[in-house]
Parts: C-alpha cells; structure tokens; sequence
C-alpha cells in the first residue's frame, strides 16, 4: 500500500515559472514607480566619487546648478559630510485679474563619506568649479596593519 507521502510531487516536479515570472513583474513594477516618482520630485543623490592615493584621498561630487553659498561641508571624526540646500520662489502676477501666484520649495541632500582614519580639518582642501567639487583630504601616517587571510 503507497503511504500519503509518495503521493506528494517531488519538489523537482513543480514549474516555478510562473511564480517567477510574476515576481519579475512586480519588481519592474515597483522599479519603474520608484524611478519615475524619484524624477518628479528630484530624489536623486547627486553623484560621488572616492579614490585614494598614497598620500591622500580625493572626495569627487557632481553639483550641477549649485553655488559655492549653496554647498555645505562637515568633518565629524572621520566623516565628511556634503550637503547641499535650495531654495526656489516663484512668483506670477496677472495685474488686470489681480491674480497673485506663489509657490516655494526648499530642497536638501547629503551624502557622507567614512574613512578608516581620522580627518584633518586644517590640511583638507575643497575647491568648486564648473560644478564639480573637489576635496582634498592627506593621510597621515596611521598604524594601518593588515591582516593575512589563510
């Protein structure tokens, strides 16, 4: 007599096809929602850029349409915090409806950036042309050790 068990597909018998398929579609979904809700209202983090040297490390941010007054940078042990803010009224009159039209938007994004040392405020530089901004940050001599893996 077969038990219940035998009767039971083998779990290489079940198409998972369709249940995949439908997953896709739900991440295509919510992908394409987000991308396009991030393009309406501008969520995008701007871009960033990190390479080392051997005796410094370059911080690369892409601010297009910022200003210097625009842009703030914070050192907090071994962050660097970028921050960037803008402000936008406009204003519409029509003088023969006397129709008066205001709107305001405040806009802030930041990104930080963590390195295995400490930060030195007086030796790191920042410049900012053509939006781009540069940052300059030396390495000090830090008892870096690494590790053999076996």
């Amino acid at each position: 007599m077969a038990s219940n068990r035998d009767k039971l597909p083998n779990r290489f018998d079940v198409d998972m096809t369709p249940l995949h398929d439908f997953m896709r579609q739900m991440d295509n979904f919510f992908n394409h929602s987000f991308k396009h809700m991030n393009s309406h209202f501008n969520l995008r983090p701007f871009w960033i850029n990190v390479r080392e040297t051997e005796k410094k490390v370059i911080v690369e941010a892409e601010l297009p349409g910022y200003k210097r007054d625009q842009i703030e940078l914070e050192i907090i042990g071994n962050q660097l915090r970028i921050g960037v803010e803008d402000n936008a009224i406009i204003e519409e009159k029509n003088n023969e409806n006397a129709y008066l039209n205001k709107q305001q938007s405040f806009q802030k994004r930041e990104r930080f950036v963590t390195l295995p040392f400490e930060i030195p405020k007086r030796e790191t530089k920042a410049t900012f042309r053509e939006g781009m901004l540069k940052i300059t940050i030396p390495k000090k001599q830090s008892e870096r050790k690494y590790i053999d893996i076996n």
